[in-house]
């Protein structure tokens, strides 16, 4: 069944949303995603349930500390306040291709503006898909002093999208695990359509289902822009 592609950008009130999501199709999606569709007699009428197996890290996904070595907090076991804040936009500029991502890059691009408890969104000139073999593939990888920038600063989320790498460099991806989840600052990866955002400085809404024992869950990641206090 196909139905028209929704708009990532819309309004609600006085304020601009954007979806940060990536839309999961079954058919096309290289991770775990399988759908059971049944139909359930409900007092003689006809209802559909539908059984869903997919994999934690699924799309958009909001990472909790249970999902590196020995940690233990999963996504329940973090305060709502977690998955939801003020955030702001860093453009790294400074960054070169295939570098390892700085604290003079991560200065340059602040500015100033980042405070205790932000999410932070990363975004480069250089973009590829997360997660596939590319040859030409030119990103910039978060290091083991990015992390302890965003240690220092005391964000509680980094998020990013095809424009920064963490998978590439096992010496610092693992550190970059070590240090922020191992601080209870999670990941947000494979975020869409950061090049939507009108603003540098908006409110995140990240919610993961509150299931117990998940290391971590796709999410519907939205931003609103305008919000007073939040921009």
């Amino acid at each position: 069944m196909s139905h028209p592609k929704p708009s990532v950008v819309g309004q609600t009130g006085p304020y601009r949303t954007v979806q940060l999501s990536k839309v999961i199709d079954p058919a096309t999606e290289s991770r775990r995603c399988v759908l059971n569709r049944q139909s359930v007699d409900v007092y003689g009428v006809v209802d559909y349930h539908t059984d869903v197996d997919i994999v934690t890290h699924l799309g958009t996904h909001v990472e909790a500390p249970y999902h590196h070595g020995e940690l233990t907090k999963d996504v329940t076991a973090l305060h709502t306040d977690y998955f939801m804040g003020r955030a702001v936009l860093l453009n790294l500029t400074t960054c070169e291709p295939l570098s390892l991502i700085t604290r003079a890059d991560l200065e340059a691009a602040d500015r100033g503006r980042v405070q205790k408890g932000d999410v932070l969104i990363l975004d480069s000139r250089f973009h590829s898909e997360p997660f596939v073999d590319n040859p030409d593939d030119q990103r910039p990888h978060l290091s083991r002093e990015s992390a302890e920038w965003f240690l220092e600063k005391g964000v509680k989320a980094v998020g990013f999208g095809d424009g920064i790498c963490i998978e590439k460099n096992v010496e610092h991806c693992v550190a970059c695990h070590d240090i922020m989840l191992g601080n209870d600052i999670l990941f947000l990866e494979v975020m869409k359509n950061i090049d939507q955002l009108e603003s540098e400085i908006f409110f995140v809404s990240y919610l993961p289902l509150p299931i117990k024992g998940i290391d971590a869950c796709p999410v519907n990641m939205v931003a609103i822009e305008g919000i007073p206090g939040f921009c």
